[in-house]
């Protein structure tokens, strides 16, 4: 076992768990720090990667000084053996670092629970809790662990406030790669979804657009529904006109309508594809679609 150890530094409640965790587990593998290693020079990480931790690098990871980095407290249970779990080291560490944080969370204001975040600003303010809850990272750790779905660039960024809004995809993928899961998970989806709300505010509601057919042509006319008719362009022509309207909607929140118009032989073209596309031999857009249907409806309806 080598000489005995000094007594723990005075710390925090969080890393003096981990520190005395440490030791037990060392004692248990009954090996000197010399032992231990050697044996991080031979024993793989979870990750598959070798430490190769000196002695006394390892020797002050259980000094209670100050948190040590991750692989060191991960090779120092791999060298431990079987009765030394790499994960509850890492689970000790995390909170550790989050120990850390304490007088910058006491600055800053503590985070919101998830379930109670209603805008942008608390989210972020709960992003970066997360982050610091899970170790506070390297960001090219984040982005290794997520398959590189987070890039290293995007998440320094949304942690330092220096980008706009996360979208949801971000945050989702972001809680997943910190260890959070199951209902838990579905919370910050909620919590974006409640944060995009209250930007964008209440969605008015759909109104008929204020446009007759006599508005937009003269000739025979019919009616289809509230968005779409087919019209005769001039009465002396033969070239019809299939004219409908889009809903749009403006970055403020107001519904708008939109006048489109396309030939009828644009639309009989649409009319076949859109036949070929339910028997999934063809594709069409939700606007070729909307014209497609609207022009089968027309030739259906009685006179």
């Amino acid at each position: 076992m080598g000489r005995r150890e000094n007594c723990v530094a005075p710390c925090g409640k969080a890393l003096g768990s981990l520190v005395a965790w440490l030791r037990t587990m060392r004692r248990h593998a009954g090996v000197s720090y010399e032992e231990l290693a050697k044996r991080t020079a031979v024993r793989r990480l979870p990750d598959g990667t070798v430490a190769r931790c000196s002695a006394d690098t390892l020797a002050r990871a259980a000094a209670g000084q100050r948190v040590p980095k991750l692989r060191t407290v991960l090779a120092y249970a791999v060298a431990c053996g079987t009765d030394a779990d790499p994960r509850e080291g890492e689970r000790l560490w995390k909170r550790a670092r989050y120990e850390e944080t304490l007088p910058l969370r006491e600055r800053e204001g503590h985070a919101k629970h998830v379930t109670y975040i209603q805008d942008f600003a608390d989210l972020r303010i709960a992003l970066i809790d997360l982050y610091r809850k899970d170790g506070s990272r390297p960001y090219e750790a984040i982005e290794r662990d997520s398959g590189g779905v987070l890039a290293h660039a995007t998440v320094s960024r949304v942690i330092n406030g220096s980008t706009g809004r996360p979208t949801r995809e971000f945050v989702m993928a972001f809680a997943e790669t910190c260890g959070v899961r199951g209902k838990a998970l579905v919370d910050w989806g909620q919590a974006w979804d409640r944060a995009e709300g209250r930007r964008i505010g209440p969605r008015p509601k759909a109104r008929k657009p204020a446009v007759t057919p006599h508005a937009w042509s003269r000739g025979s006319k019919r009616l289809l529904g509230s968005y779409s008719f087919h019209t005769t362009v001039s009465a002396v022509s033969d070239v019809d006109t299939f004219v409908y309207l889009d809903r749009v909607r403006l970055p403020d929140g107001e519904d708008v309508w939109v006048a489109n118009n396309l030939s009828t032989k644009v639309a009989d073209l649409y009319a076949a594809k859109l036949h070929r596309a339910e028997q999934r031999q063809a594709t069409l857009s939700q606007r070729q679609l909307d014209a497609a249907r609207s022009l089968d409806r027309a030739r259906r309806r009685p006179e």
